[in-house]
């Protein structure tokens, strides 16, 4: 999907999961990593509450603590993020916000994904740019506040342009290096949080194995795949695989398909002539009117203004 794209990631990215770096056996040395050590790995200033860095995941990152908040956001790909409690999977554009304190290594699937974090300074969050959020009653802050019981937060993005679109700001305010850049990025990364709270599709679990095939089953299935069909193929009770799909991923089985069904639509009005239509029909949608209807509430924009912002070379043919 177009938007998921993602450009500029190239100024966060360092490697430090590689042993050749020099820096590697001190950052990795006694499984905590501060931040301060990461500054260092970056070559960035100490008065920096909120700071960028990309990996590679060409390479395991090993078990390790933070002394700072983390959100980790996967750019493209595939990986596998291990905490004490349990293993769950990422793919392109999911969000996972680790607790401070919290434990976690980031395990090698696709060796071309890549993972992008975002770090925050504890006094930062707490009683500085972000207290707010911090002290607030939302599920965010609960989760924020409860540093020995939680540790982590899961966030499938399911297709979601918001969230691809804030993440895509800040990597180009991070690429553009002007003196606002500090500001800015926190001002942005208050947005990601605020949108995701928002959003309110969240998880204490994550995608494990069995909910990874059955995300595999609708991404073959999606125009015409149904919960009934779901149930009958993975041997669950329709009742039990919607609580079950729920808890893990925060998001309803129908939401799931559907955002597959507008991420498919969504990439054949950038790549291809059909007709708004035929693509309707392509993803399954009998209904012209309804599929209109859905798509412009998931863009909040309709198909044609879609293919004409992203492919106008199409759009005009």
């Amino acid at each position: 999907m177009k938007p998921f794209l993602f450009q500029n990631y190239e100024e966060v990215l360092i490697d430090d999961f590689v042993p050749e770096l020099k820096e590697y056996d001190r950052i990795w040395q006694d499984g905590k990593i501060s931040l301060d050590k990461q500054l260092k790995a970056v070559d960035l200033a100490k008065d920096h509450p909120v700071f960028f860095i990309g990996h590679r995941m060409s390479q395991d990152a090993p078990f390790h603590s933070h002394s700072f908040y983390e959100i980790v956001c996967v750019l493209n790909g595939l990986v596998e993020n291990c905490t004490k409690k349990s293993t769950f999977y990422m793919g392109s554009g999911d969000i996972c916000i680790m607790n401070l304190a919290s434990s976690h290594s980031l395990k090698v699937v696709d060796p071309q994904a890549i993972v992008f974090n975002i770090g925050i300074e504890a006094t930062e969050m707490e009683s500085g740019t972000f207290k707010n959020i911090y002290r607030s009653t939302s599920f965010l802050g609960n989760f924020l506040r409860e540093k020995e019981d939680l540790d982590y937060l899961y966030f499938p993005s399911n297709g979601s342009l918001r969230l691809a679109q804030l993440i895509q700001t800040m990597l180009t305010t991070h690429a553009r290096k002007s003196a606002g850049m500090p500001f800015l990025l926190a001002s942005e990364v208050m947005q990601l949080l605020g949108e995701l709270v928002d959003l309110n599709e969240y998880s204490y679990w994550g995608v494990n194995n069995r909910v990874m095939e059955l995300l595999d089953f609708v991404e073959k299935h999606y125009a015409t795949v149904s919960l009934a069909e779901l149930a009958q193929e993975f041997n669950y009770s329709e009742s039990y695989l919607s609580r079950f799909v729920k808890k893990q991923t925060g998001q309803q089985i129908s939401k799931i398909i559907m955002g597959k069904k507008m991420e498919k639509a969504g990439l054949l009005l950038q790549n291809t002539d059909l007709s708004v239509n035929e693509i309707a029909l392509e993803v399954g949608y009998q209904s012209y009117s309804h599929f209109h209807k859905i798509f412009k509430k998931w863009y909040r924009q309709t198909p044609n203004d879609y293919r004409q912002h992203y492919s106008p070379e199409i759009a005009t043919n």
